[in-house]
């Protein structure tokens, strides 16, 4: 293989695995500024790596120029997305940031004007033959030594920055910056020789292997996310597809190094006959097994930080403590939900119950007392019997239901509400005769529920929307909103758990009944709201 080849699958590679790791960063944690600067500093990277591998197998030297200039988009931002990416890993405050990253924005985007838009041979042009093993290479002009010094200036910088807290770090974060630095500083001593040709410079064999520190780069920040957390990532490597995919490529390289020597005695002994090859396959395979099994296990030390028997019996104990949290999870929440309801009436029978040896004559203190009793006597029968039915709800009579006629029917039971608390309705149904199987009733019980909370919303009035229409993928989708005050915001995860509610009014039970038909009927419930600017709840059942 040549040395251009090797070139070519340098950039490939580089190209290939900085893409995939800056959407990798996208996917898992977006939100994240660090996140956002480093997958856009991959980007970078891979936009120069990606244009130069196609540019140097142009046809002609035109083409060539023209895609070494696209190239430069890439370039130019490299430096500054880096310093980016230093500066929100290093915490910086966003004073601080902007007057780092403003200018260097700024010398960024000045470099393109003579690199892309107005090329000259004072700054960077193309070579008119081979430049050592390249067809067609860039050739610096007497000016391009300003790039050179903005280019290394800022990364520079950014890595001096980068000591002072590194050596002050203990622990994961010691670690994670130790990895981010010496792998950028090894992926620079790589790629920068590139550089070193546009003078006509070669450097060694870094020219052309030193394109594959970049990989190795992305191998280094890939381990620091996986057994670091890097990023604010957490994975868990999961024992059936790592374990599968470590075997196959383990199994497959030791089944490689058997056939070659096999085939090697092959060709020294002569022989051709099948069963010597399969006898000595089968004495090599039984004599390499020990050392599959320690390459293996040194895999498994590796990547898991134990063998894979022990990393099995701590998944199986975290799972088991995990269902156990849930558990005393669900029972807690019902239980503080269950003395919350309840304590307000016991409070109120045990006032009337002090007063009633002092007060038994008084008729207005018994008639008071009386009237209360009946109240808070009933309330507690009604959070009893909405907690059989949550916890027992009625068995489901499913059939096709045509959801049209249930939206319509419940809406004219709220007419007059909606006319004495002065909200306007809408109903917008494009279901064209879909059906699901479905409790009617239930079905039913959901909707009342949904259009009481938006009424409950809407003390003053306002709009609401109930609109049903099939999707693409054989789902009816079902909308209630309402123009009301809205869900707040640390509320909005838990509307669904037992007792959570924000109303005065209420014991939270509604929505929870609501969510437990859903799932009942194979269905999906979401609620989307914003303090005062009302709240949308759908749900999304099958044809």
């Amino acid at each position: 293989m040549t040395l251009f080849q090797y070139h070519l699958i340098g950039l490939a590679l580089t190209s290939t695995s900085l893409v995939g790791f800056g959407i990798f960063l996208l996917l898992k944690n977006p939100e994240r500024p660090l996140n956002r600067s480093m997958s856009l500093y991959c980007f970078s990277v891979a936009w120069w790596s990606g244009w130069e591998f196609f540019a140097l197998q142009m046809p002609t030297r035109e083409l060539a120029f023209l895609l070494m200039r696209i190239e430069y988009f890439g370039v130019a931002y490299i430096p500054t997305l880096f310093c980016t990416t230093a500066s929100y890993l290093l915490n910086q405050s966003a004073r601080t940031r902007k007057k780092v990253l403003i200018p260097l924005y700024v010398m960024s985007t000045l470099t393109l004007i003579p690199a892309v838009f107005f090329p000259t041979k004072q700054f960077l042009w193309v070579s008119s033959g081979p430049v050592f093993y390249l067809p067609i290479w860039g050739q610096a002009g007497m000016y391009y030594w300003m790039f050179m010094v903005f280019f290394f200036s800022a990364i520079l910088t950014a890595h001096f920055l980068m000591i002072p807290p590194w050596l002050k770090a203990s622990g994961t974060e010691k670690t994670r910056l130790t990895l981010f630095i010496f792998g950028s500083i090894l992926a620079y001593m790589g790629g920068c020789p590139e550089f070193a040709m546009n003078y006509g410079v070669r450097i060694g064999w870094l020219n052309p292997f030193g394109l594959y520190a970049f990989p190795i780069y992305i191998g280094i920040l890939t381990y620091a996310v996986v057994q670091h957390q890097f990023f604010d990532i957490h994975i868990v490597i999961r024992k059936s597809v790592v374990y599968s995919l470590l075997v196959t490529l383990l199994t497959a390289g030791y089944f490689g190094i058997v056939y070659f020597i096999e085939h090697a005695f092959q060709s020294t002994l002569g022989y051709h006959s099948i069963w010597i090859s399969l006898a000595a396959f089968a004495l090599m395979t039984l004599s390499f097994q020990s050392l599959k099994t320690i390459i293996q296990n040194a895999v498994d030390h590796l990547v898991f930080g134990v063998s894979q028997e022990e990393l099995a019996k701590r998944m199986e104990r975290l799972e088991a403590q995990a269902m156990q949290a849930e558990k005393f999870k669900a029972v807690s929440t019902l239980a503080a939900g269950m003395a919350h309801e309840i304590k307000n009436p016991l409070t109120i029978l045990k006032t009337y119950n002090e007063f009633l040896p002092k007060k038994h004559a008084d008729k207005q203190f018994i008639a008071e007392m009386h009237e209360a009793l009946a109240a808070e006597t009933s309330r507690m029968q009604q959070i009893i019997q909405d907690l059989l039915e949550f916890s027992k709800p009625k068995l489901s009579k499913q059939r096709p239901v045509h959801l049209e006629e249930i939206i319509h029917s419940t809406t004219n039971l709220f007419s007059a509400e909606f006319i004495k608390r002065k909200i306007n309705c809408q109903t917008n149904c494009s279901l064209n005769g879909a059906a699901i199987q479905a409790d009617p009733d239930q079905i039913r019980q959901i909707l009342i529920n949904l259009v009481q909370n938006a009424l409950d919303a809407m003390p003053e009035g306002g709009s609401l929307s109930v609109s049903a229409e099939t999707t693409p993928d054989n789902h009816v989708e079902l909308k209630i909103t309402d123009t009301g005050c809205g869900i707040p915001k640390e509320l909005l995860p838990k509307i669904f758990d037992p007792f959570v509610t924000g109303k005065e009014t209420g014991n939270g039970l509604g929505l929870t009944m609501v969510y437990s038909i859903v799932q009942a009927h194979r269905g999906t419930i979401q609620a989307d709201s914003a303090p005062g600017q009302g709240t949308t709840f759908t749900l999304r059942f099958p044809l």
